[in-house]
């Protein structure tokens, strides 16, 4: 028999209870009360749109296969970071954006908090100390630092849980607990994050291995070891619905190969450990009274490992204690490692470059993301802390206090000299004195606790951890977006336009381009009207708009490629694909542009060189031979034209050699000229080389900005220059910039007018826009709509199909010109690859053809035709595996053709045609997960027959 449990017992079970239930919604009161949105940064950009999409998607009875609102459309349930299969997405299906976020988000540290709790409690700590490391990992600096990423927290959570599994399974290897951790692993799996997966089972298989190798047994190995196996092989059975067309998304982006410098992107600086101890030491917090702004590498999430000063004195307790068990030992090394990977590029001995040839490991950046491990490692060290003093006699416990106060207070003055002489701040700083005061509150709050211990002192410990902990959490920038995520996801006054316009918002797409969206002008907590005008990032997908923009990692590469260097937050580097010459806006049926066009720079969004003031984002406008580019200011008065260039493969370009003439249009129809020269207005980007400087025949101009340029002969300087050419006071519609040279290039980077008189400064756009091509229809603010005259419709016949290599094919659409010099009209000629077309040219012709797009959904599209001949129907969607065409019910070869799109031979007559996405990776991995699901099903069956006859003898 048990003994009945005492008072003194419910009370600390209730205790634990009410604080594992209450203690999220505490720390998330103002998104409780609806004061707050949990979307900040990248949950609005990224995010939110694509989970809204899903929900919308379940709620109708469609897979959530397919996307065609962002990059011309891409896999959806592919896409890992949508977090498809993840059940607790779906609250999008059931309540309003702005709820179910709040309540997906808030329910993911409760899941945080109670699977740390229990796990520790299954370590044998009691119930105090297990809450202590709960709160640790729940509220610490990574977790919340990473609200913005949905994906990542909601994957995190799993850690404490597939780590609960496999101690359970250590003690005894139950089906039950195989059959938990299994669906733990697919949660984690389904949740969205492959980086966070691939930590948790670095981290899952050293706790095992260390189980196994260190620990006293409590079965026979081979039992544990098989245990484990057989979860983890369920685990990624129940995950290949997920697994298996994710793997074919990913071999098919980017991070099929990436390059080192991208795999050491965003490592964590060593120096940035002091903000374990000062948590806005480099500044960066969102809210008062912190008021510097982030002054650290890479951005402010970068040092996000806090766990509180009250944290560090409970694991310098811990070991303080002597009482070092193995359990002790494993996550002391385990917080060592993860600091060790964290600094990524940063590691001596060029031990990263080692890393970057691990298989899998290397398909990741962010080092400091190994921040998770450090976390928990350390929310374990708390809890161990904790039962140090508690276990402790009174005169050792407080022994123990002085001797981790001493320590952490050395800590908080090294780093608070660091700060005020290292740094030049100051002791009236936020900083610097709030981390002084919860060291003091901390340090009274365990010896309270190590004198007096009780249910008094325990709720002070608990509340004063979490206020140590708040001192990080609660001035990030959650806390600063508004609730207001439905109002902001519906029609912006742009959106509005255009549906008053169009009654088929499937039968066309839009463009959007600013210089750089997601910087200083269009942080949504700063210029959310602004930032929503635009229409850029994925928050419109449930604005119901299609677009070629979109802000994904997994973007198809070659509608980025089509565009002109596309990246990944949909941002288009390349001018040109707006001129008259590119095809790829009319291929991808782009009807409108939304233009960022002209703002007024304020201070804070310009950056001034030698005295000058130009946009902080460059223009990247390249001018070659025969080239030459426009564009329209609309009537800035203005007495100076101040541009920032360099040039290229130009050494043996003369000195004082006219390179650009420039024409300046002026309101009452008058032309001002002006040239620039080599030697005088710009020079050779590498003119400090010393094999350039040897023979170069132009001279130095005055240099705007210069960068270090490291070479394997040492390194050298190189350099953008500054022309400013004054005129008289003009009111200015239009500049033409003309290439002179027959060789060289020149790039200009900068580019602004300025009013002497009114002070204004107006930075150039490089967008090469045509009035026979683009119709101006309205302004709204400083955001521009434009209509794509040349646009082509959803789907149409060509007249002739010609097959060429695929470099070739691109060429051709970039240039607006077949080989043999001909304009290329994409309505005559659909372009084929070579390399893939693997049947004869067929005879085709689009007289009199007529095709309608009849029904339009995500995972499925059908057409009507009618062709007098075998005709070649070109659909203006992208060309994917997965994509199948019916025509009449039967299946017809798809064709990818103009580089990104859909192709197929129709024969004469009148048809019904389909296409319908159904991936083979999909259905494979269905198999797979059901395979899982079955083997789930057997074990409980078996097991429960086994335990049945062992109970029958």
């Amino acid at each position: 028999m048990t003994a009945a449990p005492t008072d003194s017992s419910r009370r600390a079970r209730l205790f634990a209870v009410a604080a594992l239930i209450l203690l999220p919604l505490v720390w998330f009161l103002p998104a409780v009360a609806g004061r707050v949105s949990l979307a900040p940064g990248d949950v609005w950009i990224s995010n939110l749109g694509v989970r809204v999409l899903l929900g919308r998607m379940i709620a109708h009875g469609q897979l959530p296969l397919w996307n065609p609102y962002i990059f011309g459309g891409m896999p959806l349930l592919a896409n890992v970071y949508t977090g498809a299969i993840y059940p607790p997405n779906w609250l999008f299906a059931v309540f309003s954006p702005a709820v179910a976020l709040n309540a997906l988000m808030i329910t993911t540290i409760h899941l945080s908090l109670i699977g740390t709790y229990l796990f520790a409690r299954r370590l044998g700590m009691e119930r105090l100390p297990a809450l202590v490391s709960g709160i640790v990992f729940a509220f610490s600096g990574f977790s919340i630092a990473h609200l913005d990423h949905i994906h990542r927290l909601t994957a995190v959570v799993w850690l404490p849980w597939i780590l609960l599994a496999i101690e359970q399974l250590f003690f005894k290897a139950e089906w039950r607990w195989i059959a938990l951790g299994a669906v733990f692993v697919a949660l984690q799996l389904f949740a969205g994050d492959p980086q966070m997966t691939l930590y948790t089972a670095m981290l899952g298989a050293a706790y095992a291995l260390f189980s196994l190798c260190a620990r006293e047994q409590r079965q026979k190995r081979w039992r544990f070891i098989a245990a484990g196996a057989a979860m983890s092989a369920i685990g990624l059975l129940l995950s290949l619905a997920q697994l298996l067309p994710e793997a074919e998304l990913l071999g098919q982006g980017e991070r099929a190969g990436l390059t080192y410098e991208y795999f050491a992107g965003y490592s964590l600086p060593p120096r940035h450990l002091v903000a374990l101890i000062f948590p806005y030491f480099f500044g960066g917090a969102s809210l008062r009274p912190y008021s510097l702004p982030y002054r650290g590498e890479w951005n402010e999430i970068i040092p996000c490992g806090y766990v509180g000063l009250l944290g560090l004195m409970l694991i310098v307790t811990a070991w303080l204690s002597r009482k070092r068990d193995r359990q002790l030992w494993f996550w002391t090394v385990t917080a060592i490692v993860a600091l060790a990977l964290a600094f990524g590029g940063y590691l001596p001995f060029g031990l990263n470059r080692v890393l970057y040839h691990v298989p899998v490991y290397n398909l990741f950046r962010g080092s400091y993301r190994h921040w998770l491990e450090f976390t928990f490692a350390a929310a374990m060290l708390s809890g161990f802390g904790v039962s140090s003093l508690r276990a402790a006699k009174w005169n050792a416990a407080l022994e123990l206090v002085k001797g981790s106060a001493a320590i952490v207070f050395l800590l908080v003055l090294v780093t608070a000299a660091l700060y005020l002489f290292g740094k030049g701040g100051s002791l009236a700083d936020a900083e610097c004195f709030i981390p002084i005061i919860t060291f003091a509150f901390s340090a009274a709050a365990v010896w309270f606790y190590a004198s007096r211990p009780g249910s008094a002192s325990a709720v002070l410990l608990v509340v004063l951890l979490l206020a140590d902990l708040a001192t990080f959490g609660w001035f990030f920038t959650w806390r600063s977006v508004p609730y207001r995520v439905n109002e902001r996801l519906a029609d912006s006054a742009t959106v509005a336009f255009i549906k008053a316009r169009e009654t088929d918002l499937s039968s066309f797409r839009l463009v959007s381009q600013s210089a750089l969206p997601y910087d200083y002008g269009y942080e949504p907590k700063k210029y959310p009207a602004q930032h929503d005008l635009l229409n850029v990032s994925n928050s419109l997908i449930p604005r119901g708009l299609q677009s070629v923009n979109g802000y994904d990692l997994f973007r198809p590469l070659r509608v980025s490629q089509l565009l002109g260097d596309q990246d990944a937050q949909g941002i288009i580097w390349n001018p040109q694909t707006f001129g008259p010459q590119s095809q790829a806006l009319n291929l991808l049926n782009v009807r409108y542009l939304l233009l960022e066009k002209h703002r007024t720079l304020s201070a804070s969004d310009a950056v001034k060189i030698a005295g000058v003031s130009f946009a902080k984002t460059p223009l990247h406008l390249m001018l070659a031979p025969g080239r030459s580019f426009q564009t329209e200011v609309d009537s800035v008065p203005a007495t100076e034209l101040a541009i920032i260039s360099l040039l290229s493969d130009s050494v043996q370009v003369p000195d004082q050699s006219p390179v650009v003439r420039i024409r300046l249009h002026t309101r009452d129809r008058g032309i001002i000229e002006r040239e620039l020269q080599a030697g005088r207005d710009t020079s050779e980007w590498a003119w400090e080389r010393p094999d350039v400087r040897k023979v170069i025949r132009h001279r130095r101009a005055q240099v705007a900005e210069s960068t270090d340029v490291q070479t394997a002969d040492g390194g050298f300087q190189s350099h953008t220059y500054l022309s400013r050419t004054t005129f008289d006071r003009a009111e200015i519609e239009r500049i033409e910039f003309e290439y002179l040279r027959p060789d060289a290039q020149l790039q200009i980077v900068r580019a602004s007018l300025t009013d002497a008189q009114s002070g204004a400064v107006t930075p150039l756009d490089d967008l090469p826009l045509q009035p026979e091509q683009w119709q101006k229809l309205a302004t709204f603010s400083e955001v521009q709509i434009y209509q794509n005259l040349r646009a082509l419709p959803r789907a149409w016949f060509a007249d002739r199909v010609i097959a060429e290599p695929e470099t070739e094919v691109l060429r051709i659409i970039s240039s607006g010109r077949l080989r043999d010099g001909q304009p290329f009209d994409p309505r005559q000629s659909a372009l084929v690859e070579a390399e893939n077309f693997r049947q004869p040219l067929p005879v085709v012709t689009a007289a009199g053809a007529k095709v309608k797009v009849t029904r339009y959904e995500p995972n499925r599209i059908e057409l009507t035709t009618r062709n007098e001949g075998q005709g070649f129907l070109v659909l203006s969607e992208i060309f994917a595996p997965g994509w199948q065409a019916l025509i009449d019910s039967a299946e017809t070869t798809i064709h990818r053709t103009d580089y990104a799109l859909r192709g197929i031979v129709v024969p004469a007559g009148a048809h019904r045609i389909e296409f319908i996405y159904r991936p083979r990776s999909f259905r494979n991995g269905v198999i797979g997960t059901v395979i899982g699901a079955v083997a789930l099903l057997l074990g409980f069956i078996f097991s429960n027959r086994r335990k049945i006859a062992e109970h029958a003898e």
